[in-house]
């Protein structure tokens, strides 16, 4: 039986190259082996996230929300107060983390599939004080870009010893969407391996600049597995996922090969193909173009129209979408066009979907004119 095409926000297709990786006999994670392994990781990672220091980023067994666990507990202590800024459900999950470890949490919420404003957080950073801000970079549950950089820029405009540690959650952003920590001045971005990573699920990434680790060298101790400190220091404190690993070695090697600007491009042009499949079919994009994620666009459904028999449809003839979310659950579908996806694959996803359209042809017509029009030769 042939697996059903992927086309979902998360997990996302595995290239041949990682596979074949992750197939690396297993060594001793602290030998001459895997030395290099971890010494390409650690420098490729640091460049792609922009932060020029080396060593400064954790690469910890778990998913995405153990990264966020791991960053509430390394920076912050029970009973400080955090400003949490929420635009869907990823960015109440960080809330609910941050409250479940004792910390005094307000809640910044922007309706579902609108942007935060920088403009919003910065008053109530002037009436209030906290230590630290969490926001998402990418909202995968709506398919909203975030202005984190916007936001950053006001920040830096705060004197150094009252402004709140930044923290990012990019676990579907990066490296699928830009992020340059140092010249944006973001304190610490949050990753995992299972979206533009393109391996499976089960490496969380922490990257921390140099206030940050300062802070966690304070607050070290307070949690013991999650606790990032040795990760800091050059060390893999407990036994590593080996073999996920070899997986990030080969994707960070393919990710490279692509080159930076190639890949954002390519994921933008996706993003335009599917919001232009769903606008011609009848179906509504709901987030406007200049806020939509270049990773998953959120489509809302005719009236009456069922987002589960959609899926169950699609997936009888050979593809995986995803589901609403929340508020979304009833009305909405969401594609994902992140990590080993391209364009043509895309566009192969598209034709399935288009069997459940009322304007197949004309949905179809549209996402290959906007394919057409990126193509170079």
């Amino acid at each position: 039986m042939f697996s059903p095409q992927i086309l979902l926000p998360g997990p996302t297709p595995i290239p041949e190259a990682v596979q074949k990786a992750m197939l690396t006999s297993m060594s001793d994670h602290r030998g001459a082996l895997f030395a290099p392994v971890v010494e390409r990781v650690q420098h490729r990672l640091a460049d792609l996230l922009q932060l020029e220091e080396e060593g400064a980023v954790a690469v910890i067994p778990a998913s995405g929300t153990g990264a966020l666990e791991a960053a509430v507990q390394n920076f912050f202590r029970p009973g400080q107060r955090i400003l949490s800024v929420s635009t869907g459900a990823f960015g109440d999950r960080f809330a609910k983390v941050a409250e479940s470890h004792g910390l005094l949490v307000d809640d910044l919420p922007f309706p579902w599939g609108q942007p935060f404003s920088p403009h919003d957080v910065m008053d109530r950073l002037r009436n209030n004080s906290y230590v630290g801000i969490l926001v998402t970079q990418n909202e995968t549950s709506t398919g909203v870009l975030n202005p984190i950089k916007e936001l950053a820029q006001l920040l830096s405009t705060i004197p150094p010893e009252t402004r709140p540690l930044y923290i990012v959650d990019s676990i579907s952003g990066v490296p699928s969407v830009p992020m340059r920590m140092k010249d944006w001045g973001i304190d610490v971005v949050l990753a995992a391996s299972q979206k533009g990573f393109m391996c499976p699920p089960g490496l969380a990434i922490v990257a921390a600049g140099g206030h940050a680790r300062e802070l966690s060298q304070k607050i070290s101790g307070r949690t013991y597995y999650f606790d990032l400190a040795p990760y800091f220091q050059g060390q893999l404190p407990y036994t590593p996922a080996v073999s996920l690993w070899y997986g990030l070695d080969a994707a960070l090697a393919l990710l490279t090969e692509e080159g930076t600007e190639a890949r954002y491009a390519r994921h933008r042009i996706m993003a335009h193909m599917a919001a232009a499949f769903a606008a011609a079919v009848g179906w509504t994009p709901i987030v406007a173009s200049k806020y939509a994620s270049p990773t998953v666009t959120a489509i809302r459904l005719d009236p009456g129209q069922n987002p589960q028999q959609l899926r169950q449809q699609v997936f009888r003839a050979g593809l995986q979408i995803a589901g609403g979310m929340g508020p979304w659950h009833h009305d909405v579908v969401r594609i994902g066009h992140v990590g080993a996806v391209s364009p043509a694959m895309l566009y192969s996803g598209l034709g399935i979907i288009a069997h459940f359209a009322a304007q197949a042809e004309s949905g179809l017509n549209a996402a290959w004119e906007v394919w057409h029009n990126h193509i170079t030769i």
